[in-house]
């Protein structure tokens, strides 16, 4: 196996995710209850128990956790290791270990998820023969390369790949935006078995959406898409037709908004956009991140809540710097206005709603958790409202409230 070269400037580790695994630790997760049942039951100690469970095990990690763990314990653990079948290979921290040796420990046949950074983009093309890969992630990618490599690179994996996650390190695109449009379009039209598909960015993905509204997509049916401009729902939404779990991060725009150039205004006139759900979403679970506060989620809400939502989670993530919140009425803590706010704008499937805030600071009153649950359990009602549960830990400053309905 050739020795990648890294021809492009290096990339901060904190760009990229990191294991939350540690050394020679497995999560007690990553043992089947079938195996740990068999080991209380009958004695049997983990190194005794059978190569087909063993190797179940390693399908729940990643290659340098396995490595950590099992590769060094003895003669038959090495040799288990060296034959997993389902190898997720995480090389977006270079500097490992692994990265150095994969070659000596795993069959790059038996790969069949990959996480990179794009400076060592090319390492794809190790993995283009051997049609196993179904799950490519791609961290710091900037919007040239998008643009004018990406669709080529994946393009061998095209009848394979299941999932793509790209995390985009700029959105400067090149002339009108056509062209990232196109790359856009090329992952809606041209994976015939993609099912899930990731595109984040912190300044929002906005600039790739602007296609022709003939372009839609029958086949993925989880979402995940960061966008900085509300207006762009609409017409993104309307192009999965299939769409079953929509995560989106919501980034508020703030300060004057820039005009266009002309060419890129001619651009974006000219493709024919829907500007009205005239095909309602269907999707049933929403995932929804954002730095906003309950007011910009009632004008959200609307855009984005079919008739047919099962679940609701609601993440309200850290603002880069704090804002101030007026001391007695944070709006996260009226019970009341939530109900309201369901009330309007969420359809009767609703089964789960769940709030989460990772920024309440001291003027959360320990008895706010309490009343809000009553709040909810008053207007809802005690014969809709089968369990809640209301948290709030000082040291993490986590606030999380979880509704479950008949």
């Amino acid at each position: 196996m050739a020795q990648l070269r890294n021809t492009r400037s290096a990339v901060p580790k904190s760009a990229v995710p990191k294991s939350a695994v540690p050394k020679s630790a497995v999560p007690k997760s990553a043992v089947p209850k079938s195996a740990r049942q068999k080991c209380k039951h009958t004695g049997t100690k983990f190194e005794e128990l059978s190569a087909e469970i063993v190797l179940e095990i390693f399908d729940y990690l990643v290659a340098h956790e396995i490595c950590n763990s099992f590769y060094g314990l003895n003669s038959r653990f090495k040799q288990l290791v060296s034959n997993a079948t389902n190898v997720r290979l995480n090389l977006t921290r270079t500097e490992t270990k692994l990265f150095r040796i994969f070659q000596q420990i795993f069959n790059e046949q038996h790969v069949i998820s990959l996480e990179l950074l794009y400076e060592n983009i090319n390492f794809l093309e190790i993995f283009s023969h051997p049609k196993r890969l179904q799950s490519i992630a791609l961290y710091e990618v900037p919007l040239f390369a998008f643009e004018n490599e990406i669709p080529a690179l994946l393009d061998a994996f095209k009848y394979q790949l299941r999932d793509l996650h790209i995390v985009f390190s700029n959105m400067k695109f090149t002339g009108s935006g056509e062209r990232a449009a196109q790359s856009f379009g090329y992952l809606l039209t041209e994976l015939p078995f993609l099912t899930n598909l990731k595109l984040r960015s912190s300044n929002g993905v906005n600039s790739i959406t602007y296609m022709p509204s003939t372009i839609v997509n029958n086949t993925i049916r989880s979402l995940t898409i960061s966008i900085r401009e509300m207006e762009r729902l609409i017409p993104l939404l309307h192009r999965f037709q299939k769409l079953k779990v929509l995560t989106l991060y919501i980034y508020e725009f703030r300060g004057k908004k820039a005009q266009p150039a002309e060419n890129i205004r001619y651009y974006r006139d000219q493709i024919s956009e829907k500007t009205s759900m005239e095909y309602p979403a269907k999707f049933r679970h929403l995932n929804l991140h954002t730095m906003a506060y309950l007011g910009s989620v009632q004008k959200l809400l609307p855009l984005i809540t079919p008739p047919t939502l099962f679940t609701l989670s609601f993440f309200h993530e850290r603002a880069p710097v704090k804002r101030p919140i007026p001391r007695r009425q944070p709006p996260f803590l009226d019970g009341t206005q939530w109900h309201d706010m369901l009330k309007t704008f969420l359809p009767p499937t609703m089964k789960k709603l769940y709030i989460e805030y990772d920024d309440v600071d001291d003027t959360m009153s320990r008895t706010n958790p309490e009343r809000v649950k009553k709040e909810f359990i008053q207007y809802y009602g005690e014969n809709l409202l089968r369990e809640v549960f209301f948290t709030y830990d000082k040291d993490t400053k986590l606030m999380s409230f979880d509704a479950h309905f008949i």
